[in-house]
């Protein structure tokens, strides 16, 4: 099992992808019923057909291999294509709360859901898109939506100096040749096989599972109610697809976990480990001395500053 270090920087990366707070709720007693709850309704929802029927025009295919992720963690054939994001969009995006993790998330899945077309089946949905993909494509979003240069996203690199920000400068994930020893171009997956002869897929998390698990961890804590606090740490990378998750789904597999080996809990933390070390987005750019340097994905004015003109009063007369 990880140590105490390991796993705070998993919960700290589950409550980064997931926009959770700290968990502190006791685990609760092993076969004891739990009450399900509704899933977590998503602001201002509209059903995939009545996205797609009121935004044909404009739309920009996005190449499936310029994602963080290449793409292999999609079925063979899917395709991504965005819209400009509109002034109503860009208006409500403007009464977003940075400071609370659940208003952020769900304002990154609201452009989502009105500016993507994400097609990988007859039932595809843009909550099939991987977590680390999403801010690549939030990106792409943005740069198509202010084409004539009026949003200057910055990031500080050192004392007195920042640099304009492109998606392509944005380094999100090396994913560790240790995984991809796994990796099974099938599957669209990592396909652990053990000695035993059990087999365990592993996968990147994708926004729908995460925005389950969020909602999930939200409906325990505002009903005072314990849940397992060690396997929503595994969830996002065992559980792959977020159609027909509900909470008694999501507690058969917490109870199922019970029965992971000592072998299979020690490989799945190593896995979750290494993955958790290959996430680290950085901006790439070069000094003026032609040497190629590094800093950390901050932007100036926050992720607000994403959807919004630079100079505001520069638009005035």
């Amino acid at each position: 099992m990880p140590d105490e270090n390991v796993e705070k920087k998993l919960q700290e990366f589950v409550e980064e992808q997931e926009g959770a707070p700290n968990q502190t709720q006791n685990n609760p007693p092993v076969g004891s019923k739990m009450t399900e709850a509704p899933a977590p309704k998503l602001p201002l929802q509209r059903s995939e057909d009545q996205i797609s029927q009121g935004n044909q025009i404009g739309w920009q295919k996005l190449p499936i291999k310029d994602l963080p992720t290449k793409g292999l963690f999609y079925p063979e054939g899917t395709e991504v294509s965005i819209r400009a994001a509109s002034a109503g969009e860009i208006r409500h995006w403007s009464t977003l709360q940075e400071d609370d993790p659940y208003s952020l998330d769900d304002m990154l899945n609201y452009v989502l859901e009105r500016c993507v077309s994400f097609k990988s089946g007859p039932t595809s949905s843009w909550r099939d898109i991987k977590e680390i993909d999403r801010f690549y494509i939030l990106l792409a979003i943005r740069e198509y939506t202010f084409v004539k240069g009026e949003n200057q996203l910055q990031v500080k690199v050192d004392e007195g100096k920042n640099v304009n920000v492109t998606k392509e400068m944005v380094d999100f994930i090396q994913i560790d040749e240790r995984l991809m020893k796994y990796y099974d171009s099938e599957k669209r997956c990592f396909l652990l096989k053990f000695k035993s002869g059990k087999i365990i897929e592993v996968t990147i998390p994708n926004v729908g599972v995460t925005n389950f698990l969020k909602g999930y961890i939200s409906r325990k804590q505002s009903s005072g109610q314990g849940f397992d606090t060690d396997f929503i740490t595994f969830a996002p990378f065992v559980i792959k697809d977020w159609r027909g998750l509900n909470d008694s789904v999501y507690e058969k597999m917490v109870m199922d976990s019970y029965n992971w080996s000592m072998q299979e809990v020690s490989v799945l933390a190593h896995i979750k480990d290494i993955f958790v070390e290959t996430v680290d987005p950085v901006i790439k750019y070069t000094d003026e001395g032609g040497a190629e340097r590094v800093a950390p994905l901050n932007f100036r004015g926050g992720i607000k500053s994403l959807f919004l003109v630079s100079d505001p009063f520069g638009e005035l007369v």
